[in-house]
C-alpha cells in the first residue's frame, strides 16, 4: 500500500471514528439532557417545559410527589387573583428541593387555576448557571428559586422550601401576595 493510500485510509477511518463518537455515545444520556458530573446521570439545563420533568429519568420522583401532595386549598383561596403575577421558577433536576417542590407548587398552581405552562422554568447545573445565562441579576444561591414578580417587579420570592417550619409553600405564597414576602432560608447568611 502506497503512502497516498495509507493517508486516505487514516482519514477514512479517523472520520467514521468521529461520527461514531458524535451520534453514538457510549453513555446512557438521553439526547437534549447533560450529563451530570458529580453522578453520571442524566439532567436539564436552559429553559424547560414542565413535561420533560414527568418523562424518564424524572416522572418517579415528579409523580410521587406530585401525587402525594396535599394542596391547602383554603389558604389558596385568600389569594386573590393570582394570575396577575409572573413567575420564574430555578430549579436542578439533580436537587433533593427541587425534586419535592417543584412538583408540589405545580399541584399548587393547578389548584389556583393558573396553567403551570406559563411559569418560566430554568433548570440549571450545581452552580446555578444556565446555558442562556438566566441566572444572571437574579440572586439564585440555591435552588429551586419561585421568583413572583408584578409588571417585572419582584414581589417575593419562595427559595428551597417554604420560608420556615411552621410555613408552608401555600402561606408563603399568601405573604407574598399581600406584600409582606417571607424571608429566604438563607437569609441569616448575609
Amino acid at each position: 500500500m502506497n503512502s497516498k493510500n495509507k493517508i486516505f485510509s487514516l482519514c477514512i477511518a479517523l472520520t467514521c471514528f468521529v461520527l461514531a463518537y458524535k451520534f453514538y455515545p457510549s453513555n446512557n444520556i438521553p439526547e437534549g439532557m447533560f450529563e451530570d458530573p458529580n453522578t453520571g446521570k442524566p439532567m436539564l439545563l436552559g429553559e424547560v417545559l414542565i413535561d420533560e420533568l414527568k418523562q424518564e429519568p424524572f416522572s418517579e420522583w415528579y409523580n410521587d410527589e406530585f401525587d402525594n401532595y396535599n394542596v391547602d386549598l383554603e389558604l389558596l383561596s385568600a389569594i386573590s387573583n393570582p394570575e396577575q403575577y409572573e413567575y420564574e421558577l430555578f430549579l436542578g433536576t439533580w436537587c433533593g428541593d427541587s425534586k419535592r417542590e417543584v412538583p408540589r407548587l405545580e399541584k399548587i398552581f393547578n389548584a389556583f387555576n393558573v396553567q403551570f405552562e406559563k411559569v418560566k422554568i430554568i433548570a440549571v447545573d450545581r452552580e446555578k448557571v444556565s446555558p442562556g445565562n438566566e441566572q444572571e441579576g437574579k440572586d439564585i444561591r440555591y435552588v429551586p428559586t419561585l421568583i413572583i414578580s408584578k409588571n417585572n417587579v419582584e414581589l417575593g420570592r419562595i427559595v428551597e422550601s417554604p420560608s420556615s417550619k411552621e410555613a408552608t409553600l401555600e402561606s408563603d405564597l399568601f405573604e407574598i401576595s399581600v406584600g409582606i414576602p417571607p424571608l429566604p432560608n438563607y437569609s441569616d447568611e448575609d
